[in-house]
C-alpha cells in the first residue's frame, strides 16, 4: 500500500510519498533515481511534519531552506507569505550570503528582491507596507533590506520562480 510516512510530533523533515501510482524511476538516468527514490520511497523535495491531528504541514522547498549561523532554519516561502498581497508584480526571499558570496558584509541577512508592476514606482506608502509587515517578523526572519530587480524573474513552466537562477543574475548585476 502507499502512503507517507508518519512521525507524529517531529520535527520538519523531508516528505516522502510510496505508491502505485508514484513514479518509479527517472528514464535513462540511474545516478537521478538513486538520488530521488529511497527504498521505494520518493523525496519530493518538499519539508513538512504532521500536525498532532495527522494533517501534513508543509513549510517550504529542502533546497530553498537557509540555515543562519545560529542553526535556526528559514523557509524563505514562510517570510514570502508575510508580504502575500503587495501591490508589486513579484518578488522574491535570498540570503545575502547566497546572491554575494565573496560580501561578507550583509552575512547573512534576508533582502527581498523586488520586481515593480510595469509603470508605477516605489512609494513612500510601499515602503511603509514593506517596513509594517517586515516589523510582525520574528527577529531571525526580518528582511534586512530589499532592492529592485528591472526585469521579470525566470520561472518554471509551472509558473515557480527559479530562485537558484535569479540569485545568480542578481549577483552578476546587482
Amino acid at each position: 500500500k502507499g502512503g507517507l510516512r508518519y512521525a507524529p510530533q517531529v520535527d520538519i523533515g523531508e516528505v516522502a510519498a510510496r505508491s502505485k501510482t508514484v513514479m518509479s524511476h527517472y528514464l535513462n538516468a540511474p545516478d537521478l533515481t538513486a538520488e530521488t527514490i529511497v527504498d521505494g520511497w520518493l523525496l519530493t523535495g518538499d519539508l513538512g511534519r504532521f500536525d498532532p491531528s495527522g494533517h501534513l504541514q508543509l513549510f517550504g522547498r529542502k533546497k530553498n531552506m537557509i540555515v543562519t549561523e545560529g542553526g535556526k532554519n528559514i523557509y524563505p516561502e514562510d517570510i514570502e507569505n508575510a508580504f502575500d498581497g503587495l501591490p508589486v508584480k513579484e518578488y522574491c526571499i535570498f540570503a545575502t550570503n547566497f546572491i554575494w558570496p565573496k560580501n561578507t558584509l550583509g552575512g547573512e541577512q534576508l533582502v527581498m528582491a523586488i520586481r515593480l508592476e510595469p509603470g508605477s514606482q516605489m512609494t513612500s506608502a510601499l515602503k511603509e507596507d514593506l517596513a509594517a509587515r517586515n516589523r510582525r517578523l520574528p527577529d531571525f526572519k526580518r528582511l534586512g533590506g530589499y532592492f529592485l530587480v528591472n526585469k521579470d524573474f525566470p520561472r518554471t513552466a509551472s509558473m515557480k520562480i527559479k530562485r537558484i537562477q535569479l540569485g545568480e543574475e542578481i549577483g552578476q548585476t546587482q
